[in-house]
């Protein structure tokens, strides 16, 4: 009967097809770095939308309860003083909804902002080798 060691052969595996050089940690750091900004993302359209929903409901129930005001009013005066007051906390949350918004967008896409895969120093160093070895060089002529 022939020995399976599916350990050993995984273990030769890795090393042929994974090495454990200098590209892993970047590799592992790019990948970790993406993971993080997905979290952030989900996390800042989480509070947009549940802050949003929160200002909704405030929004109905202050609506319900200047019309309750306002069918309760005996004078027109009352009745106009019971409007404003729901239609300048209604202006109010429509402000509030448009700097969460701006605020929320703002984490959002400074969490997408930064590269998912972005370039080691050790790669930069390369690329700017690279760049400078290309650069046409100036003679001096007069």
């Amino acid at each position: 009967m022939k020995n399976t060691d599916f350990t050993e052969q995984w273990t030769a595996m890795q090393k042929t097809f994974l090495p454990t050089s200098a590209i892993s940690a970047p590799v592992r750091d790019n990948a970790q770095r993406f993971w993080e900004n997905q979290d952030k993302v989900l996390d800042s359209m989480q509070v947009l939308a549940n802050t949003w929903f929160e200002r909704r409901h405030t929004g109905t129930r202050k609506a319900r309860e200047a019309a309750e005001r306002m069918c309760e009013t005996h004078t027109f005066v009352d009745l106009i003083q019971a409007y404003q007051d729901w239609a300048g906390g209604a202006f109010e949350r429509i402000m509030a909804d448009g700097l969460t918004c701006q605020q929320q967008i703002m984490a959002i896409t400074g969490a997408l902002a930064s590269p998912p895969l972005a370039p080691t120093a050790t790669e930069k160093e390369v690329d700017l080798r690279r760049s400078e070895s290309r650069a046409p060089t100036r003679s001096k002529t007069t």
